[in-house]
């Protein structure tokens, strides 16, 4: 079936792009150090914050474009407790869709206030969807065009009120929804029961209720 190509209109709001996107550049980003000259966070302690990751992963580790650079564990960690010391959120959650991203927050601390959801355990490859030669724009795209993990997710989002459901009850939808690998979950777990996705994820429910049955073709 033919995609929709959405690049057109989101491609005026992408601050990074190509080689500017390293594991450098992200720990810079988020942990808002502007000496790289680019955009960089600037939220403050009244701040929830929302970080989405996607790409390769292994044990340990999130990789970047071209597998040119990498973010450790320990990276990753450092720059999160970095975050809460310098009160840039008031509460923070982290979704992250790679292979064996489970592995990155068994080490998370359970104090400052971070609820991490990741695409499977510490062992798991991730899995694609939307796969089998699909067509955008008549042209044959040689990849699958979306992730399972993120697509549950975010097909989710777009036929559900995310005011009504908490970012616990999110998790479970998607834990059940992915059927490749087992969806984790780290930290701040009590908050994540008490707290409406809207929060972080916007208000959801942007897609006509026609559109929520989509075809999967597994390639």
């Amino acid at each position: 079936a033919e995609a929709n190509d959405v690049y057109a209109s989101v491609k005026d709001h992408i601050d990074y792009k190509g080689k500017q996107v390293g594991a450098d550049t992200y720990l810079q980003v988020i942990t808002g150090n502007a000496s790289g000259g680019g955009k960089v966070l600037q939220s403050g302690p009244e701040d929830n914050v929302f970080l989405y990751f996607v790409d390769h992963g292994g044990p340990g580790m999130l990789c970047f474009p071209g597998f040119q650079t990498l973010v450790h564990e320990w990276d990753l960690m450092d720059a999160l407790q970095s975050m809460h010391d310098k009160k840039m959120y008031k509460n923070l959650v982290f979704f992250v869709d790679a292979c064996e991203s489970g592995s990155m927050f068994e080490n998370l601390p359970a104090d400052i206030n971070v609820f991490a959801v990741t695409a499977g355990t510490a062992t798991e490859s991730g899995y694609g969807k939307y796969c089998g030669s699909p067509k955008v724009g008549g042209k044959v795209i040689p990849a699958c065009l979306g992730e399972e993990f993120s697509c549950t997710w975010l097909e989710e989002a777009d036929v559900t009120d995310l005011s009504t459901v908490t970012l616990q009850a999110l998790y479970e939808i998607v834990q059940h929804g992915v059927e490749k690998s087992h969806p984790q979950e780290f930290g701040a777990l009590a908050y994540a029961n008490t707290t409406d996705a809207d929060a972080f994820l916007g208000h959801g429910k942007t897609a006509p209720a026609a559109a929520a049955a989509l075809t999967q073709d597994e390639g």
